[in-house]
Order: structure tokens, then C-alpha cells, then sequence
């Protein structure tokens, strides 16, 4: 049973070019083991999902609305999990940039998980469904002159050809996980290619918790990738350490549809991606690794296939293209012990202590303008002694333009970069408050550099 739990906290492994997304049991910080441990869900049969703690008083429970009475801990036993996690935000270039505007907006993201291991129906198997819900008057990221995102919660849901256009509900996964044993599973669905972030201990949460800027949470490249789509795939984890998980989806963009309708129409891609976990002279670090290959694919008309401002991109006659490319994280200094591997898609740092991170990604500049980007950084928790939930980060980007992408009376420049820095305040257990400040340089040679700055709320139900 163990081996199971094991495995699902590192199965979904959902490549999004230089990096991936790894779904984890959400905000749980303990091993897998310790799940195991009787005293923690002494009436829970077996599962593949641990049972979160919803339990304690306000201050400290994870979850805002704690148990309901017990009732929560009683579903969760019978394979039944939800929350709902939102994030909202106001932001506003205060300097230099295309508009000083001040913008507000919100994300809700529903998530339920059905453990059918744990209600004995089936052995090994899960179904997840996240729903989101995307008001307000989106985010000031147009103002900056860049045209990478500063504001990454702010994409999703999103419509390709609508960016930003708002969704009372969007359907953004709808997936059957299927472990057939600890080492090899299948998933299978409407996959969400964000999922909880990307797989670093230091600039994962998919701008929900540490770093608000997409260059600071993915490459620039996997703005190409379609938000939700359907496809399926393998998970293969040879040791609790390494998980690889290779994906063969649709290249179709559906958050808001069924993806059936023009299935065809956006050709398709693969994407394998894999990441380790490692020890340092005893302290925690980690590796990832991707490729990801479009084929049959339309890239003359590149409105519809990445969620940014193309104004002054070129499309290409080609019909494939390519993503590779790597990241890493390492702690430096860790508070106390922690043995097997960490939570990275819980969106905090597991551990109290700060480390490095960074990550390089090479895409084809046949037709993807981004054809390098660089990213390199210092994160962690619990900076102030007395403030152990605290996260912070200090962050740099480059991009590096293909020139013949860009049109030659857009006025672009070949390169953008910025810096980040953020501190998310844990208010409590459930409830952040963080301040980021960017610096970014604009790609539009006829707009001033920016300072963009936001304010962010994210409250766990």
C-alpha cells in the first residue's frame, strides 16, 4: 500500500518544454511512510492518496474551513478530497512601461479527487478534476513592453484567442490515473499542462505563491503549449528518487470546450519528461529534464497557438518543432533533518532554509521566436526565526529573440530580460499575503523599461 502512495506523489509528470509539473498530495508535507502510520488515519482503508489533515484551530489548519465537523476526514477516508484554492491580486507598472493602469482580478481553482483505491473499487487507480473560474479585469502584464506574462495566475483559464476574457467555469482536467503497481502506471484525459506548477523546490506554484513572472516559472517557450488539452501517457518510476513520465496529446487548446470539437485541427505533440532527486553533501537538491516535439502542427498563425501579445511575431510554414532544455534546485541550508524526497508541487518549500535554483531551455528557432531562455535565482522559507511559514526569492530571466521571427517594422528588441524579488507573508496555515516588485526590461524599443509591482492573496478552503 505504501508503494502506491509512493507512487502518486510523484506520477503526474506533465512536461511543459525546459521544465515539468509533478501532482502531489497538496500541501502535505510528511513521507509517505509516515502516512502509512496508524495513529494518522487509524479508520482509512488502503489508498493510493494520503489523507490530509484538515484538523486544527485557525491559525494553524491548512485548509480555512478545517473539517466541517469531521465530515471532511470521513470522505477523505472513503477515497473523497476537495478544496478550493484561490489567488487574487492588484497590480500596476509604476514606472516607465506602456500604462500605469492599476488592474484586479481573481482565480479559483476547484479541485476534486476521487481515490477509488481507497473507496474499494478499483486497486490503484484515482480520478482528479480541477475546475477554475477566472474574474476580474485580468492583469496590468500588458503594460510592461515585455511580451512574456508577469503575471502567470492570471493566464489560466485561458482562451487562446480571447486572452484574459474571464470564465464563470472552465474544465481544465478531467483525468483517470492508473497505477498498475508502484513502478509503472497510465493516465489518461483532459490533461491541465500546468497543473500545480512547475518541479522546483524554489520557483514552482505557478504564480500562485513564489515568483509571479512566467520566466521565473517556465520557460518562454511553453507559452506554445496548449493550457488543457486531451491525451495520454506513461509513468515509469524505477525509485522513489526518479520518476519519468512520457505524454502523447492533442495540440488543441480546450479549457473551455470538450477538445472534440476540432480535434484534428491543431495537430499534436509529445512530451517526456523526467526528474531526480538527489542529496548534496546531505541536503536536498533536484533535477529536471524535458523534450518536447509538435508535429503536424499550424504555426502560420501564431494568435492561435500561445497565449501572449504576438503583435511584431512572425509565424512559420512549418509544421513541427521542438523544446529542450533543464532545470535544478538545491538547498544550501536546511533547519533540522528531512530524509526521502520533497514535496515540489505543493507550491512552498518544504523545508526551512534557502537554496539556489536555475534553469536553461533551447527551443526551435525555425519557429518558436524564444529560442533561449535562462533563468537563476535563491529562494526558500522561514527567512525570520519567528517567521518559519514565511516564503521569499530573488530571481533573474533572459530571453533570447530569434531575430527572423520578428517582424522588422515591429521595433522589437532580440532580447528582454527582468528581476523578481517577492516575500509571501503566511498570515495563516491557509491564508498568504505577498508583495512582488519586477524590474523588466521591454522588449519594445519605443517603451520605457518597467517597474511592475503586485500585491497577491491566496486562501486555501
Amino acid at each position: 500500500m505504501k508503494n502506491y502512495i509512493t507512487a502518486f506523489s510523484i506520477a503526474l509528470a506533465l512536461a511543459l518544454g525546459g521544465v515539468g509539473a509533478v501532482a502531489q498530495d497538496e500541501g502535505e508535507d510528511i513521507e509517505a511512510d509516515e502516512i502509512e502510520d496508524a495513529s494518522k488515519t487509524p479508520k482509512a482503508p488502503a489508498g493510493i492518496l494520503p489523507v490530509p489533515d484538515y484538523s486544527g484551530g485557525f491559525w494553524n489548519r491548512k485548509y480555512l474551513t478545517g473539517d466541517w465537523g469531521g465530515k471532511r476526514t470521513e470522505w477523505a477516508n472513503k477515497g473523497v478530497q476537495f478544496d478550493i484554492d484561490t489567488v487574487s491580486w492588484v497590480d500596476s507598472v509604476v514606472d516607465g512601461g506602456r500604462s500605469s493602469a492599476t488592474r484586479s482580478a481573481a482565480n479559483l481553482t476547484y479541485n476534486l479527487k476521487i481515490d477509488l483505491m481507497r473507496a474499494g473499487l478499483v486497486p490503484g487507480a484515482m480520478i482528479q478534476v480541477r475546475a477554475e473560474s477566472l474574474v476580474g479585469d485580468k492583469s496590468a502584464s500588458a503594460n510592461t513592453g515585455q511580451i512574456v506574462p508577469a503575471n502567470t495566475a492570471s493566464l489560466s483559464p485561458t482562451n487562446y484567442n480571447q486572452i484574459g476574457a474571464g470564465y464563470d467555469l472552465a474544465l481544465s482536467q478531467l483525468s483517470w490515473l492508473q497505477m498498475f503497481n508502484e513502478h509503472f502506471g497510465v493516465i489518461v484525459g483532459k490533461l491541465d499542462m500546468y497543473a500545480d506548477g512547475a518541479p522546483n523546490e524554489f520557483a514552482g506554484g505557478r504564480g500562485r505563491t513564489q515568483f509571479m513572472n512566467w520566466s521565473l516559472n517556465a520557460p518562454p517557450a511553453a507559452l506554445y503549449v496548449p493550457a488543457s488539452t486531451i491525451g495520454a501517457g506513461v509513468v515509469i518510476l524505477p525509485n522513489h528518487n526518479l520518476n519519468i513520465t512520457s505524454l502523447l496529446l492533442s495540440g488543441t487548446q480546450c479549457s473551455n470546450s470538450d477538445c472534440f470539437d476540432d480535434f484534428n485541427d491543431k495537430g499534436g505533440l509529445s512530451a517526456t519528461v523526467a526528474n531526480y532527486q538527489y542529496r548534496l553533501g546531505g541536503l536536498p537538491g533536484g533535477v529536471s529534464g524535458s523534450f518536447m516535439y509538435f508535429f503536424d502542427k499550424d504555426f502560420t498563425d501564431i494568435s492561435s497557438v500561445t497565449f501572449v501579445p504576438t503583435e511584431g511575431l512572425k509565424g512559420s510554414t512549418k509544421s513541427t518543432a521542438w523544446i529542450a532544455g533543464g532545470s535544478f534546485w538545491q538547498y544550501l541550508s536546511v533547519k533540522g533533518t528531512h530524509e526521502g524526497p520533497v514535496n515540489l508541487t505543493n507550491r512552498v518549500p518544504d523545508l526551512q532554509g534557502w537554496g539556489i535554483f536555475g534553469g536553461l531551455t533551447f527551443a526551435d528557432k525555425e519557429t518558436i521566436p524564444w529560442k533561449t531562455s535562462v533563468n537563476l535565482g535563491v529562494g526558500g522559507r522561514g527567512l525570520l526565526p519567528k517567521r518559519p511559514d514565511d516564503l521569499f526569492g530573488l530571481g533573474y530571466f533572459y530571453n533570447d529573440l530569434e531575430k527572423t521571427l520578428l517582424e522588422e517594422t515591429a521595433n522589437l528588441d532580440d532580447h528582454g530580460q527582468g528581476v523578481e524579488a517577492f516575500y509571501n507573508l503566511a498570515i495563516t496555515k491557509a491564508i498568504r499575503l505577498s508583495a512582488n516588485v519586477q524590474y523588466l526590461s521591454s522588449v519594445k524599443r519605443d517603451v520605457d523599461d518597467s517597474l511592475y509591482i503586485a500585491g497577491r492573496l491566496q486562501v486555501l478552503f
